[in-house]
């Protein structure tokens, strides 16, 4: 699977009370909006079309996805969380109840806001020491994420949809 894309990172939280688990359901298309509170229109402008988001869960991963396009859609309600991007899912897992750790994907600890805002993982400092991003380790990250994810139960996919 290609990673090299991946350089975000989200903190997603189901708003229901009757799941546990955001974006949890079986998508037959693999392909969702992903969800930002309305207030943070400009972040969630950050990432460009064809880059990879970690979504992240109670401190665990779940997801990875690929943005479809650089269009913020509007639901057009009263929620809090009424605007998103397109998105298509590029692993995901099959065990919600054994799913991968912060430290097991990062390979460090790794502190992140709780906003639900998009995170460039170049801007944190403690992944840029354990990773040297700086330093071209960026594909030694990538090759670790999907090593990682490897050994749990989840799903690769190939994209739906080609950019470009």
């Amino acid at each position: 699977m290609d990673l090299t894309g991946l350089k975000w990172c989200k903190n997603v939280n189901h708003q229901g009370t009757d799941k546990y688990w955001a974006y949890n359901d079986n998508f037959t298309s693999r392909m969702f909006l992903l969800n930002w509170r309305s207030v943070y229109k400009e972040n969630a402008h950050k990432p460009k079309e064809g880059e990879l988001i970690l979504l992240r869960q109670h401190a665990k991963i779940t997801h990875i996805v690929k943005l479809l396009n650089h269009v913020i859609y509007a639901d057009g309600s009263d929620s809090e969380f009424n605007i998103g991007r397109l998105v298509q899912v590029v692993w995901i897992t099959n065990n919600w109840d054994n799913l991968p750790s912060n430290e097991d994907i990062f390979g460090c600890p790794v502190i992140f806001p709780p906003n639900g805002k998009v995170i460039s993982l170049e801007n944190k400092e403690d992944f840029e020491q354990h990773w040297h991003i700086s330093k071209n380790g960026w594909l030694e990250f990538q090759n670790h994420v999907q090593e990682k994810l490897n050994r749990f139960d989840g799903n690769w996919y190939q994209p739906l949809i080609h950019l470009g």
